[in-house]
C-alpha cells in the first residue's frame, strides 16, 4: 500500500507545468542569466524593492529557481519557500536571519553535527544555545529560557533516527511564542509534512533524497511569507548562498521520480533492517518503524555490531561491495559510514556506539543488499 499522497505525486510530477515560465516544456528553462533587463527604469526600481519576489538579479531571484521554491512550498504546505546553495546555506540563513545578540536557541533530538558546530560559532555573536536529547513536550519545557526565540528539532534525528513529539512541541512553541524550525531531510516533504503538524519553519538539503541522483548541493527553507521575506533581505542576500539555475533545474527532474523512489527507499529499506535485526552478529537496529514508531520512514538508517568495536565496523564497511563508502544519501546507490570517523576508544563514553554503521539504502534491490551484507556480516 503507497505511503504518499497522490496529491503529492501529482506535484512533483507536474513542477514544470506552468507555461508562462516554460513555454510547455515537460520541465522548465534553465535560466542561465544573471541580470534581467527592464523596460523602463521606474520598472527596475519597483522591481528592486520587491526583489525576493521580482527577477532583477540572479543573487535574489532567478525564474527556474522559483518554480522549484513553488513546488517544495506545495508539497510542504508552506506559503513561500527559499532556495540555498547548501543545506548548511539554508540553516545559517535561518539562524543569521531571525536570530540576535541575547537570543537562545533550544536543539532537540540527535542534531546534524555542522549545525551544532555552526550554534557554537554563533556564541561568538552573543547567541546561545542548549542541546537536549530528550524529546518530550516536559523536557523541552524545562529547558526553555526566557530568553529562548527558536526550537530546533530533527525527527528524526541524526544518526540514531529517534523520533520526538513534533505536534507537542510544535503547540508549546507557538503557546509560549517561540518560533519552531526542523530538519525534514530524512523524511522528505513526501513521508512527515511538519508544518501541517504546527512547526513555523522547514530545512531540506536537497542533496539528498529531492535531487536523488547525487549530482547537485542544495538546500531550501519554507514557511510563512513574511519569514522568509525577512530572511531574504537580513541573511541569503546579505550571505550570498544562491542556488543556481542548472541545481534547481536537476532537483526538479529529481522531483519528478521522488515519490516512486521514495516507495522503494522506504520499502527496501525496512526489508534490509528486519534482516539485520534478526542477524546474530547485530546488536541493535536503528529504525523508527522497527521500534513501534508510527509513520514511515525512508531507507536510512543505522544498526550496531555485536561485538568488534570501531575496528570491526570498519572491517565490514570495507567488505561491502554493493554499498559505497562514502558520506551524503539519498541517491540511487547505497552507502555506508561509520558512526565515528575514528576509534573512540579510551576517551569518554560517545553517545553513539563504537560500531556503529549507517547504512543508506539504494534502489539495488533488498535481497541483493542483504546478501551483500550477510556475506560481509560472515
Amino acid at each position: 500500500m503507497s505511503v504518499i499522497d497522490p496529491r503529492d505525486q501529482l506535484i512533483c510530477l507536474r513542477a514544470g507545468d506552468d507555461l508562462s515560465e516554460s513555454g510547455g516544456m515537460v520541465l522548465p528553462p534553465i535560466a542561465q542569466a544573471s541580470i534581467f533587463r527592464k523596460e523602463t527604469m521606474e520598472e527596475l526600481h519597483r522591481e528592486l524593492g520587491q526583489e525576493h519576489l521580482a527577477t532583477v538579479y540572479s543573487r535574489g531571484t532567478n525564474p527556474t529557481v522559483r518554480v522549484l521554491e513553488r513546488t517544495l512550498a506545495e508539497l510542504e504546505r508552506g506559503e513561500a519557500c527559499k532556495c540555498f546553495a547548501s543545506g548548511m546555506g539554508a540553516i545559517g540563513a535561518l539562524l543569521f536571519g531571525l536570530l540576535k545578540a541575547g537570543d537562545h536557541v533550544l536543539f532537540v533530538n540527535d542534531i546534524y553535527g555542522p549545525t551544532l558546530q555552526l550554534a557554537q560559532k554563533l556564541e561568538d555573536f552573543g547567541v546561545s544555545h542548549d542541546h537536549i536529547l530528550g524529546g518530550s513536550v516536559e523536557e523541552v519545557a524545562a529547558a526553555l529560557r526566557d530568553e529562548t526565540r527558536m526550537i530546533y528539532l530533527e525527527s528524526p534525528g541524526s544518526m540514531l533516527f529517534g523520533r520526538v513529539d513534533v505536534e507537542g512541541i510544535a503547540a508549546l512553541a507557538k503557546a509560549r511564542g517561540v518560533l519552531s524550525a526542523i530538519d525534514n531531510t530524512v523524511s522528505t516533504p513526501l513521508l512527515q509534512k511538519p508544518i501541517t503538524l504546527g512547526v513555523d519553519l522547514v530545512i531540506h538539503s536537497c542533496s539528498k533524497y529531492i535531487g536523488g541522483h547525487s549530482d547537485a548541493i542544495g538546500g531550501a527553507l519554507v514557511g510563512p511569507e513574511d519569514l522568509l521575506e525577512r530572511i531574504f533581505y537580513d541573511a541569503y542576500l546579505l550571505l550570498g548562498a544562491r542556488m543556481p539555475p542548472f541545481e534547481a533545474w536537476l532537483f526538479l527532474r529529481g522531483l519528478m521520480t521522488l515519490p516512486a523512489r521514495m516507495e522503494r527507499h522506504r520499502a527496501d529499506g525496512l526489508e534490509v533492517a528486519r534482516f539485520l535485526k534478526a542477524h546474530p552478529a547485530v546488536a541493535r537496529v536503528f529504525h523508527p518503524e522497527l521500534e513501534g514508531n508510527a509513520g514511515a520512514h525512508s531507507g536510512l538508517f543505522s544498526f550496531e555490531l555485536g561485538e568488534g568495536g570501531f575496528q570491526r565496523a570498519v572491517e565490514v564497511a570495507n567488505r561491502l561491495k554493493l554499498f559505497g563508502n562514502a558520506v551524503s544519501w539519498g541517491g540511487a546507490e547505497s552507502l555506508v559510514m561509520t558512526g565515528h570517523k575514528f576509534d573512540p576508544a579510551g576517551g569518554p563514553e560517545p553517545r553513539l556506539p563504537a560500531s556503529l554503521l549507517r547504512l543508506s539504502v539504494g534502489l539495488e534491490g533488498a535481497q541483493a543488499l542483504i546478501d551483500d551484507l550477510a556475506a560481509a556480516l560472515g
